[in-house]
């Protein structure tokens, strides 16, 4: 029982009386806040002294403030304290992948990215972090504009990335992570937030908030929602698979703000969490930034999770167990009030709270003057933004399969030959272009964006452009009204068909929407509107397969119209179960570009036409549809059970092709690369150096040769697995421990390229979470090529804190050929 209830509440120090009464608050504990007090003695207002590091500054204005004051300051909107000149501020701010601009005509529409899924695609870490680069930039002139015209602070905060691992094909918010891959993620991460935060050592351009910490992955399954699970997480799952993204965010990258998730762990909601806010987050990593509390997720702890019977009691829990802001549509003055009289939250825990939030503001130079405060509207939209979504896009796009063209429509094809694409647009003819994705921008867009630019052509204007001035007749059918009901089921499969049939070539547009579409017209947006055609937050997927009548449509154009080759471009957020197309011989060719943002309808017409190489690699396994009948989407273990015929998550623990249908990092290139002279050496033992890296452990290095006709780049991956005991006792089947994506290789360009790996890499946790470099035979894969590695204490320094992996960065030298 907390002691405080015992008292009455009138008599306590911080009961009704009191809180009427108080104007300055009681000194916290803790040096920071002492020393604030005293400074506060001498009337020195420290705070605006921009020399001072921002906890000191943060603390010596908290320790100013009377608690009335306090008790406006818990929301993610944080209200404007008058009686000290301190302004308003918005925490609220989204940049999934471009400035959520929802101020229609305010300014230049933001450039729009590809979904950070598709972005995953490009194993470019360098291209995601100029990404970030680029929407921390438009979001700083976005800040500028809004404080010169309604003197409001937003847009210097961030809720991006999302570092929740891709566990379920089916998840509706699958298209919103970086993959079902720890190291990927985790790189990722730290470019992300590095991207958005700048290289100034005094200030962040843009305050990162990496979520959900941690265990979310489904919206609704089994009965249960997001707002009352409890994830029962394996320990070994959660050193290796749940947490590593989080950690580079936080120990590699230094976000300033984490968002805890709605869901529970082992019965503790996560935004009340202590063990897990408090210990690991700031005791274990050292986390100095803010947390705040995933929309709504501390009301659910009196309707969801039913930890707490009121607001007041819940927002005590929150901000007891660590969360410093709340996003919620409770009122949180009059919650934090109630909460503070009953006893149940102490000024000390406010202090604590506000401290960490106002030091976050502090960092973006709220007050101060930093080398963004001149920034202007230019920026936002630039054609160097432009341009850069573009290559994004095209360097995202994974080609599943590319096969000559059949010879005749009775089911044989060319045992060889050149294959269907790129399409050579001076031998065609005509081409048919059809499908609900087709002329859609929307669709390209994926989810969490406001305005963009509508002057970027959908798929089919850019087809049109491209074969501009050459006499390709391009053919389209009588497009449906974009409705709910049309776009999905009443696609016009005859005029189709018919728009087709005597094509040189057939690209057909399909996939999944995150639009939500009133249905009927001008009714409210609901989710349950997204439901029977979509993915999205709040929409789990049932199934794999592509949504509506879009199937018969497909199919339709490559059965009826045998001599017509067919190109199926996948528009999609998760994975799509599309067997059919992959050993249909009428489909010639598949391409996943995802949801590609505003250039995304260039980028595919880029790669159709051969202007760029496919170079993308998948970042999750594509699964059939038996596979989700085989696991329940709210069972939350990674590894295999045999004994309940599980069989686990992610290529790290199921290579089976009865499931399996694109394995993780598939991806076809319209050239031929050829790996050789792998090395593997033991840098700390030879006191070398790996990739400008002489703490690694060992050097992994291999020739990569462009041996085919057209320039392109490879995305080069490393893999480790534990010779005796992979896919045994939790051991996954391999392990992803590095990657790199080589410039571009002009036929005959070879590329050496080093990977270094660390201590860490060859651990294993044990089933308690205990992680532990496992010695012995580790066989390590690069390319097709494998070679073993001893790893014996000698070349391990076991003493040592092995090299933080997200931070570092593989060498490529490039050789041009005679």
């Amino acid at each position: 029982m907390d002691p405080s209830r015992a008292v009455p509440a009138a008599a306590r120090p911080d009961g009704p009386a009191a809180l009427a009464a108080r104007s300055v608050s009681a000194p916290a504990p803790g040096s920071v806040m002492q020393q604030a007090r005293m400074q506060q003695q001498t009337g020195a207002e420290t705070w605006r002294d921009a020399t001072l590091p921002p906890a000191e500054r943060a603390a010596d204005l908290v320790g100013r403030l009377t608690l009335q004051e306090k008790l406006t300051q818990l929301h993610n909107y944080q209200k404007p304290l008058p009686r000290l000149g301190v302004p308003g501020f918005e925490f609220l701010n989204e940049c999934l992948h471009g400035y959520w601009e929802q101020s229609p005509g305010s300014t230049a529409p933001p450039t729009i990215f590809p979904q950070p899924l598709a972005m995953a695609s490009t194993f470019d870490r360098d291209l995601v972090g100029a990404a970030f680069d680029a929407i921390g930039t438009e979001m700083r002139a976005k800040s500028n504009a809004e404080l010169r015209d309604t003197g409001r602070y937003k847009a210097l905060t961030c809720w991006t990335p999302h570092m929740n691992i891709l566990r379920d094909p089916r998840w509706g918010r699958g298209s919103e992570t970086w993959g079902e891959d720890p190291h990927l993620t985790s790189v990722m991460a730290a470019h992300v937030v590095r991207g958005l935060q700048g290289k100034d050592r005094q200030y962040v351009k843009i305050a990162a908030t990496c979520k959900h910490f941690f265990g979310y992955s489904f919206e609704m399954a089994d009965g249960v929602s997001r707002f009352s699970f409890d994830s029962k997480l394996p320990p070994q799952d959660v050193t290796d698979t749940y947490l590593p993204a989080f950690d580079a965010c936080v120990r590699a990258a230094r976000t300033q703000g984490i968002m805890c998730a709605y869901n529970a762990v082992d019965g503790t909601p996560m935004c009340s969490n202590k063990k897990e806010l408090r210990g690991r987050l700031r005791s274990k990593w050292g986390f100095d930034g803010y947390v705040v509390s995933d929309c709504n997720a501390v009301s659910a702890f009196v309707w969801g999770h039913r930890s707490a019977g009121d607001d007041a009691a819940a927002i005590a829990q929150a901000i007891k167990g660590g969360t410093d802001i709340l996003c919620d549509n409770m009122n949180t003055e009059k919650a934090a009030t109630e909460a503070v009289r009953a006893g149940l939250l102490s000024e000390e825990d406010i202090d604590a709270a506000l401290t960490a939030t106002m030091a976050v503001r502090f960092r973006t130079g709220q007050f101060d003057q930093t080398p963004w405060s001149n920034l202007g509207l230019s920026v936002i939209g630039s054609e160097e933004h432009r341009v850069l979504a573009r290559a994004v896009a095209q360097k995202g796009i994974v080609m599943l399969k590319n096969e000559p063209p059949k010879t005749s429509g009775k089911g044989s094809r060319k045992a060889s030959g050149p294959k269907l694409l790129p399409l050579n647009k001076f031998k065609l003819q005509s081409i048919c272009v059809v499908g609900p994705h087709a002329h859609s921008n929307e669709h390209m867009m994926g989810n969490y964006y406001g305005q963009y630019d509508t002057t970027s052509p959908s798929p089919l204007r850019a087809i049109k452009a491209e074969l501009d001035g050459s006499g390709v007749e391009v053919r389209t059918p009588a497009m449906p009204l974009r409705t709910l009901a049309t776009m999905y089921y009443d696609w016009p499969l005859e005029s189709a068909i018919e728009a087709c049939r005597t094509a040189d070539a057939a690209v057909v547009f399909v996939g999944a929407s995150m639009v939500a579409t009133p249905s009927p017209p001008n009714s409210t947006w609901r989710a349950t509107a997204w439901k029977p055609v979509s993915e999205g937050e709040g929409i789990d997927r049932e199934d794999l397969t592509v949504p509506g009548r879009q199937l018969d449509l497909a199919k339709a154009i490559a059965a009826r119209n045998p001599s017509v080759p067919v190109v199926l471009v996948l528009m999609n957020g998760g994975p799509l179960d599309v067997a059919w197309a992959k050993d249909s011989p009428n489909v010639a060719a598949i391409l996943a570009a995802g949801q590609p943002g505003q250039e995304g309808g260039r980028a595919i017409a880029d790669v159709l036409f051969g202007n760029v190489s496919p170079s993308g690699r998948l970042p999750n396994t594509w699964y059939h549809s038996n596979y989700t009948q085989a696991v329940s989407m709210s069972d939350m273990g990674m590894r295999p059970d045999a004994a309940r015929g599980y069989p686990g998550r992610t290529y790290r623990f199921v290579d089976d092709p009865s499931y399996v249908q694109f394995p993780f990092g598939h991806g076809l290139s319209y050239t031929q690369f050829s790996y050789s002279n792998m090395t593997i050496e033991p840098v700390k033992a030879s006191g070398g150096r790996c990739g400008g890296y002489s703490d690694a452990a060992f050097c992994v290095g291999v020739s990569v040769a462009n041996a085919g006709e057209v320039e392109a780049e490879e995305v080069v991956m490393l893999y480790l697995t534990h010779v005796a005991r992979a896919g045994k006792s939790g051991f996954p089947l391999k392990s992803l421990r590095g990657f790199v994506r080589t410039p571009p290789l002009p036929p005959g360009a070879s590329a050496f390229v080093q990977l270094p790996l660390g201590t860490l890499d060859f651990s294993v946790p044990d089933e308690a979470g205990a992680n532990s470099v496992r010695l012995g035979a580790w066989g390590v894969e690069v390319g097709g090529l494998t070679k073993e590695v001893k790893a014996a204490r000698e070349l391990l320094d076991l003493e040592v804190a092995p090299v933080r992996w997200p931070a570092r960065r593989p060498a490529v030298t490039v050789t041009m050929p005679k």
